[in-house]
């Protein structure tokens, strides 16, 4: 994947802006739609107001380039915004209510994968909020570590604040991460946690809307920490060790017991350190065990989210037209799987792996709700997956028939929505793709060639070092 260029210093014509003047711009649009009456009304005035809202955060990002900003600017600008929407309620989803239900049957002793919501057995339990929560005939989706989060909160009483505000931490959490690797890579100073802390839709999605995904991102993320290689300049390039490959390990297997996308990247794990791997299984199988009794009821949710969920797809849309849409399902399924094999097969790094595998299962979703884009954004972040990023500012037209939807049940997706919000993304991907492969690879690049050669004669290549990849 080519890395985002950004120019450094002015050129004498162009005049250098604060990056907080763009950022700021861009939160207040964002706040706008949050704050305004009638401004989240679908797909007007919001649809406008985002528009404003993703062209500044750009705009930021360019600015960045020329006039890096320090890092309490950035922090500044992304803990106000964050304050700002957590009083507000969710408007564009109502995810937050099923968590919020999910941890308080818990806290009765009720095992949430073996009840749906309006199980009569249930209605004891129903609160105020109960009618909030979606899809009430379906038991929970969402994975053990995540329900033991969920009971957790319960236990200080089911509040959407409460919920919100962990969410947040997490939130942060990455961008703190975030800058700790990209300060260890020496990538331009600042601008990860930037690209991910300043989105408009990590904004809307966590801090207003309330969807968990910081809760897995933080420990998948910061798996990398501890599993990528070390750069000393005295001792050189190393592996973990195995107390760190262990701890990166469980962090990968708690990101994964939260959400079930990191656990693509324990086949390429593995490949480099089994000590790391069986860390990982092993903390998903722990954190498994509490919800056992529920049998095959387990996935059952899950499973019916499979079968019958379709949103706002990409690629998927047009291969099941020619295909099938069980034909592209196994289609997706198998690619998943078989780029998970790849990668440790060529011993790829747990992040190239994460990067492709949840990836591929994006590009091949039929559900593709704006919150999912939150699980490669940091990756992309990272490693300036351009197509990802605008990704991340067009898929908000998904909500275009919310209010539709409200009145009437159905929820329209006109073609030229679902046009303006894959294909620039598709597009780009692909010249993204072709210019990585039309790149030459780092060990065919004159004069590197005779330090490869010595790391094979020292009984490693640096392509079997963690965050040795460039490409991708």
């Amino acid at each position: 994947m080519s890395r985002i260029r950004l120019a450094s210093g002015s050129d004498g014509r162009v005049p250098s802006v604060s990056p907080l003047l763009p950022g700021a711009l861009s939160l207040a649009f964002v706040l706008a739609i949050a704050w305004l009456p009638g401004a989240s009304g679908t797909p007007w005035p919001s649809m406008g107001l985002w528009a404003g809202a993703f062209v500044a955060y750009v705009g930021a990002t360019l600015a960045h380039g020329r006039r890096p900003l320090g890092r309490r600017g950035v922090w500044a600008l992304a803990i106000v915004g964050r304050l700002a929407l957590l009083p507000r309620d969710p408007h564009f989803s109502d995810d937050i209510y099923r968590y919020l239900w999910d941890g308080w049957v818990q806290t009765h002793g009720v095992n949430p994968y073996l009840y749906a919501p309006e199980a009569a057995a249930l209605e004891p339990l129903r609160t105020g909020w109960h009618a909030l929560i979606n899809h009430p005939s379906v038991s929970t989706i969402y994975p053990p570590g995540a329900q033991l989060v969920f009971w957790s909160l319960a236990l200080l009483g089911p509040s959407v604040v409460l919920f919100k505000l962990t969410w947040v931490a997490a939130d942060l959490g990455v961008g703190w991460v975030l800058d700790r690797l990209s300060s260890r890579r020496g990538e331009p100073p600042g601008l990860a946690p930037l690209l991910y802390l300043w989105s408009p839709l990590v904004f809307v999605e966590v801090a207003w809307s309330g969807h968990m995904e910081p809760l897995g991102l933080l420990p998948t993320m910061a798996a990398l920490l501890f599993l990528e290689r070390r750069r000393d300049p005295e001792e050189g390039a190393g592996t973990p060790s195995p107390r760190s490959a262990a701890l990166g390990g469980a962090l990968l297997g708690l990101g994964a017991a939260i959400k079930l996308a990191p656990a693509a990247a324990i086949p390429a794990m593995a490949r480099r350190r089994a000590v790391a791997a069986a860390a990982a299984v092993g903390t998903l199988i722990l954190l498994s065990l509490p919800y056992v009794d529920a049998g095959s009821s387990l996935f059952q949710g899950l499973l019916t989210y499979a079968e019958h969920w379709e949103f706002n797809a990409g690629a998927f849309r047009p291969l099941s037209a020619l295909l099938g849409s069980d034909a592209v399902k196994a289609l997706a399924a198998a690619g998943i799987v078989g780029c998970a094999l790849f990668a440790a097969w060529h011993r790829w790094s747990v992040e190239r792996a994460l990067f492709w595998t949840i990836g591929i299962a994006l590009a091949l979703s039929p559900t593709i709700h704006p919150w999912y884009v939150l699980w490669i954004l940091p990756l992309a972040a990272l490693r300036g997956g351009r197509a990802w990023l605008l990704l991340s500012g067009t898929v908000f037209l998904a909500y275009w028939g919310l209010d539709a939807y409200r009145a009437t049940g159905s929820w329209p997706e006109p073609l030229f929505v679902r046009l303006a919000i894959h294909v620039p993304f598709l597009a780009l991907l692909g010249i993204e793709a072709i210019s990585a492969h039309r790149r030459p690879r780092r060990g065919d690049v004159a004069g590197r060639e005779e330090p490869r050669e010595e790391s094979r004669r020292q009984g490693s290549a640096p392509d079997e070092e963690e965050g040795s990849d460039s490409e991708g």
